[in-house]
């Protein structure tokens, strides 16, 4: 039986159309940049037509993309570029905004080591059990030396989609030169149409999570936005990223995008039907499912994440693949640092909910059938392990 894969926020399977597109710039058009050249000139114009489409969704021009090998790249790039750009001209220590509930292999990575250095001050701000952060919050924040506000406008674990619009516009009402980045690695295809360019002054996303290529991570910086460069080489096709064009993946990712708007709003009503099939089928036929983060109103079309009380998250999703099921879990022992989730633990301050967590992440491609098949198989996991569990209720050993 083919597997049922639901876990796609940490990758997803490469859209043939985009293999056909890769296989061009791999082996008939193999060709670096250069001037003086037809050849050269072809890669150029390549590169710039994917520069253009990415414009296109963000609402900037071309030639504010560049592209970079991952996100993690892409968010040491913005958040210490913008740390040292201010350096550079306050010669004064920046102050940044962020949320507790961000991804902690990137944002909150990348901040906490500013900290330390002392490079940076960081005000983490609360959510409430949604997710949420308040605009409000957020402009109160702002202080003098306060040079940018980072966060992701859909959070990885729990799928809330955060009002980066009013966002946008309190921070600019507050002070006009405070940078607002967005991390969008988790939101292509899973919100609402909108125009970044209005609100935002710098996005970083990637196309691995949308059917790209691996390595296929895009920057979006406004211009006149204030970022130095953080990695110094030869090579300054792109001024910020200094990278030099891996024209395959870029292609690649250009294709992945334009699947993607072939029919936006249609793969994101049938996310949301599927996601619904989903929170339905388990609160009908599991007893004791706690739903973690917003539903139905502010959250992600692709996100499912709940807890099955009295059970850890890890054995969940060990019988679920032992069932041909691929989901994610927010419990320590999938974390190799044995933490609880911290996104869970911002909203509820719940460890045994925390540790219990369990993800699933969709994509356009799932099926109502593979929806019907975990729902076929998730009252029986659950059953077994709360039957061993050891604080599970009497009622359950039976």
């Amino acid at each position: 039986m083919e597997r049922v894969y639901f876990d796609h926020c940490r990758s997803t399977f490469v859209d043939k159309r985009v293999i056909e597109e890769m296989n061009i710039w791999m082996t008939e058009k193999y060709w670096a940049p250069a001037p003086f050249t037809s050849t050269g000139t072809e890669i150029q114009e390549a590169i710039e037509e994917a520069q253009a489409v990415w414009a296109s969704f963000f609402g900037g021009k071309p030639d504010e993309v560049q592209f970079a090998p991952s996100e993690v790249v892409a968010s040491n790039i913005t958040i210490r570029g913008v740390v040292e750009s201010y350096w550079k001209k306050h010669d004064t220590m920046p102050h940044i905004i962020t949320t507790e509930i961000e991804a902690g292999s990137t944002v909150l990575s990348v901040l906490r080591k500013l900290e330390k250095g002392k490079l940076a001050e960081v005000t983490y701000l609360k959510v409430d059990e949604n997710g949420l952060v308040s605009p409000d919050d957020v402009k109160n924040a702002i202080k003098d030396n306060t040079a940018m506000v980072v966060m992701a406008d859909v959070n990885f674990m729990v799928g809330t989609v955060q009002d980066v619009t009013a966002i946008g516009k309190a921070i600019k009402e507050k002070k006009e030169d405070v940078m607002f980045v967005i991390d969008a690695t988790r939101s292509l295809g899973r919100t609402p149409r909108w125009k970044y360019a209005d609100f935002a002054d710098v996005v970083y996303t990637d196309a691995h999570r949308i059917h790209g290529p691996k390595g296929s991570s895009v920057l979006w910086i406004k211009g006149g936005a204030s970022i130095s460069p953080i990695i110094w080489g030869s090579v300054t096709y792109f001024k910020i990223t200094q990278e030099k064009p891996n024209v395959p993946v870029i292609r690649g990712g250009m294709k992945a995008l334009q699947i993607l708007l072939e029919d936006y709003e249609g793969k994101y009503e049938k996310m949301k039907n599927l996601q619904k099939m989903l929170f339905d089928g388990m609160l009908e036929r599991i007893p004791e499912v706690q739903i973690n983060g917003p539903w139905p109103k502010y959250r992600s079309p692709s996100n499912v994440c709940v807890t099955f009380k009295y059970i850890e998250g890890e054995a969940v999703q060990m019988y679920f693949d032992m069932n041909g099921i691929t989901v994610d879990t927010g419990s320590a022992c999938a974390n190799p640092f044995l933490q609880a989730n911290h996104v869970i633990l911002a909203l509820y301050n719940d460890y045994a909910r925390a540790h219990g967590s369990i993800r699933l992440i969709l994509s356009w491609y799932n099926t109502e059938e593979d929806v019907n098949r975990f729902l076929d198989v998730a009252p029986e996991v659950v059953k077994t392990l709360r039957r061993i569990s050891p604080v599970a209720p009497e009622i359950y050993k039976k």
